[in-house]
């Protein structure tokens, strides 16, 4: 195969990825929260995802 049509091949599989993965974002930024999932900080009694916003762990 010659050079250039690998570099191109790879060109095109790298847009492809890239614009699934702003496709992908794009419709998830779009996507309503769920009913019942609107704020979750009154209800959450914890959980093992100490990194979370929401964990009621240690206060800052």
């Amino acid at each position: 195969m010659p050079e250039y049509l690998r570099i191109l091949l790879a060109i095109i599989v790298f847009s492809i990825l890239v614009a699934l993965y702003i496709g992908t974002y794009l419709l998830n930024k779009r996507t309503k929260k769920p009913a019942g999932c609107e704020d979750l900080t009154a209800s959450c009694t914890g959980c093992a995802i100490t990194s979370c916003g929401n964990h009621p762990g240690e206060e800052e």
